[in-house]
């Protein structure tokens, strides 16, 4: 469960935006979800965050700095 949590910190951390001062993923999902899931999920997070152009990156951050 450790491991887990870490991932999710992780995951935490890459998809921050100021809008959202926390969240958090209940321990039942987390039960649920394999380490491998999560990992899985960091990956494809880092892989969509990397093919983001600046463009979309600024359109992003303008979209969800309106979103309240």
């Amino acid at each position: 469960m450790d491991d887990k949590k870490t991932i999710i910190q992780e995951i935490k951390e890459l998809w921050k935006d100021p809008n959202v001062t926390e969240f958090d993923i209940s321990e039942d999902i987390l039960e649920y979800l394999t380490l491998n899931d999560l990992q899985e999920l960091k990956s494809k997070i880092l892989k969509s965050l990397n093919n983001l152009t600046d463009e979309q990156k600024e359109w992003i951050s303008k979209f969800r700095l309106n979103e309240k």
